[in-house]
C-alpha cells in the first residue's frame, strides 16, 4: 500500500473512532440531562455532538469543494458554526462548573464567545472558509480560532486542577475514586483536542495550512483524536474492568 493510502486510512480511523465515541457519550449525556434537568451533563452532550458534526460537515466541504462550488463553501461555513456552538457551550461549561464566582472567569468566558461571533460573521462576508492564505491574513479567522485555544487550554487546566484536589480527598475516603478519576480523563481529553488546535495553528504560520490533512502531520492529528476518544470513552462510558482497576487501586 502506497504512503498516502496508508496516511489516509490512519486520519480516517481516528475519525471514525472519534466519531463512534463522540455520538455514544453524546447521547448519553443528553440522555441523562433529560432526567436531570441539569446544565453540565446537556453541555457536555452539545459540545460533543456539535463539535464532531462540525468536523464532519466540514471536512466534507472541503473533499468536495471542486464537485460542489458554492455548496461546499455553505458546509464549510455550517462546519465552523457549529465549531463556534460547541466551543460557546464549552466555555460555559468550565466557566459555570469550575469557576462560576468569578469575575475574571466570567470576563475570559464572554469576551471569548464576543470574539467567536464576530469572527464567525465577519468570515461569512469575507471568506469562503476555505485553507488559502488570504483568509489568514484576515483578522475575522483568528478572532474566531484563538478563543478554541483559549477555551481547551482553559478546560483542561480547571479539569487537571480539580482532579489534583479530588486525588487528595479521596486518598482521605471523602470522594469516589471514579469521579477523581474521570476529572483526569476529561483533562486529557480537553488537552488532546488543544494540542489538534495547536498543529492547526502551526501549519497556518508557516504557509501549509491544509498540511495537518496530509504527511506525518496528519497522523499527529489521528493520534491526538484516538487519544481524545479513549479518554472520552472511559471517562463516561467505563468498562467495568476499567471500573475495577479504578476502585482496587483505592481499595
Amino acid at each position: 500500500m502506497e504512503e498516502s493510502a496508508l496516511l489516509g486510512l490512519a486520519r480516517m480511523i481516528g475519525f471514525v473512532a472519534l466519531g463512534v465515541v463522540a455520538l455514544a457519550v453524546g447521547t448519553r449525556m443528553l440522555s441523562l440531562t433529560w432526567r436531570t434537568r441539569e446544565f453540565p451533563e446537556a453541555a457536555i452532550g452539545v459540545h460533543i455532538l456539535v463539535l464532531m458534526l462540525g468536523y464532519s460537515v466540514e471536512f466534507a466541504g472541503i473533499e468536495a469543494a471542486e464537485e460542489f462550488g458554492m455548496f461546499a463553501v455553505l458546509l464549510r461555513g455550517v462546519g465552523n458554526l457549529c465549531y463556534v456552538i460547541a466551543i460557546l457551550v464549552y466555555l460555559l461549561f468550565t466557566w459555570r462548573v469550575f469557576r462560576p464566582g468569578s469575575r475574571v472567569a466570567a470576563v475570559v468566558a464572554c469576551s471569548s464567545i464576543l470574539a467567536l461571533v464576530v469572527g464567525w460573521s465577519g468570515e461569512v462576508f469575507t471568506s469562503d472558509f476555505d485553507f488559502g492564505s488570504d483568509r489568514f491574513r484576515a483578522p475575522w479567522f483568528w478572532m474566531a480560532f484563538v478563543p478554541r485555544l483559549v477555551c481547551m487550554s482553559w478546560a483542561a487546566g480547571e479539569s487537571l486542577l480539580e482532579y489534583r484536589r479530588a486525588r487528595r480527598r479521596t486518598r482521605l475516603g471523602l470522594s469516589d475514586p471514579l469521579v477523581s478519576n474521570r476529572f483526569l480523563l476529561w483533562g486529557l481529553a480537553a488537552l488532546s483536542e488543544c494540542l489538534i488546535y495547536v498543529v492547526v495553528m502551526s501549519g497556518i504560520i508557516r504557509g501549509v495550512p491544509s498540511d495537518f490533512l496530509n504527511g506525518t502531520t496528519a497522523l499527529v492529528v489521528s493520534a491526538l483524536g484516538m487519544s481524545a476518544a479513549i479518554t472520552i470513552l472511559l471517562a463516561f462510558l467505563p468498562p467495568r474492568s476499567y471500573r475495577r482497576w479504578i476502585e482496587s487501586r483505592h481499595a
